[in-house]
């Protein structure tokens, strides 16, 4: 009786997900703008399979990578506006829209959003070498220096970068900017010491701050983060506008009912409710969040004109 009890209770709960987009007997996609072992890549199968866990239907990734996630979304956006093509959506969302620059769709208006997934935040570390032991004193060592200070990033115009360029104001631009290839090369040469200071997600750099040879003098997170607990955050150092991070959603194609976008959301809001979901994303360095629709949107708005600004006042150019 405690079996069939469980198995009764297990299968009403499935039938209160999503019944319209799941509904139609066919495959759902869900789109991965990169290519597959990442940690995207990663986040997406555990949030596909535990979907596919709790609906019964059969959610499939498929990897589309190529032209800064937009190769992706173009896909999704020409999709069938059923529900059925759904995609793990980027910061870049927010970011392209902000540089101003032509693109085949504007994914604010040719998605719809269905839920937040996740954050990674940003986070400034320094060579365990150097003389500052905090925010405040990498600040003042950087105006000191007789010549600019670098910081190393894996790219030019990413969401690092950008977050680089407002902690810069606080140097009378004196931190400047050294793009690199990938992550790996730029905390390479900043464990080295060839390069003063990294800024990017907390994924690539924790593990040198745990082991003590990087130095994490701030995080962009809410609150301290669990791969990097020593780390303060913006707001304990009285500088809540530099809260930054990478984050991730679900979206799918725009003119999608909205009865379907809602039944979608409540089906990623609970697969994020799984312990086992929470557990594998958070040792991907992913801060789990969810959220409505209307969360998701008004962020990545909010979004493209704080980094519009940004992207302005500094004069950066648009990533090629």
């Amino acid at each position: 009786m405690i079996h069939r009890r469980t198995f009764v209770a297990g299968t009403a709960a499935a039938l209160t997900l999503p019944s319209i987009a799941f509904g139609q007997g066919g495959q759902i996609r869900l789109v991965v703008p990169y290519g597959p072992g990442g940690s995207t890549d990663t986040a997406g199968r555990v949030l596909a399979e535990r979907m596919s866990a709790d609906t019964g239907k059969n959610i499939v990734v498929e990897n589309r990578p190529g032209g800064g996630t937009m190769v992706g979304m173009v896909n999704v956006a020409k999709s069938k506006p059923d529900g059925t093509s759904l995609m793990v959506l980027t910061t870049t969302a927010a970011l392209q829209p902000a540089f101003d620059i032509p693109m085949p769709i504007d994914p604010q208006k040719d998605l719809a959003m269905v839920a937040q997934l996740a954050d990674i935040p940003c986070v400034l570390a320094v060579n365990a070498n150097n003389p500052a032991k905090t925010f405040a004193e990498f600040i003042e060592w950087v105006k000191a220096q007789p010549d600019p200070v670098h910081y190393s990033t894996s790219s030019s115009g990413g969401l690092p970068h950008l977050w680089g360029e407002v902690i810069a104001t606080r140097t009378n631009g004196k931190l400047q900017h050294i793009p690199y290839k990938a992550a790996a090369e730029a905390l390479r040469d900043a464990v080295a010491g060839h390069v003063p200071a990294f800024v990017d997600v907390t994924t690539p750099v924790d593990a040198q701050i745990r082991a003590g040879t990087m130095r994490g003098l701030i995080c962009g997170a809410k609150s301290r983060v669990a791969n990097i607990p020593t780390v303060p955050v913006a707001s304990e150092l009285g500088a809540p506008e530099l809260e930054a991070a990478v984050y991730f959603g679900v979206a799918t194609t725009a003119g999608t009912p909205r009865e379907t976008i809602l039944e979608l959301n409540a089906a990623v809001n609970a697969a994020l409710k799984a312990e086992a979901v929470r557990e594998r994303l958070m040792s991907l360095g992913f801060i789990p969040t969810g959220g409505t629709p209307e969360a998701y949107a008004k962020r990545l708005a909010d979004e493209t004109v704080r980094w519009r600004k940004v992207i302005k006042d500094a004069k950066i150019p648009a990533p090629t």
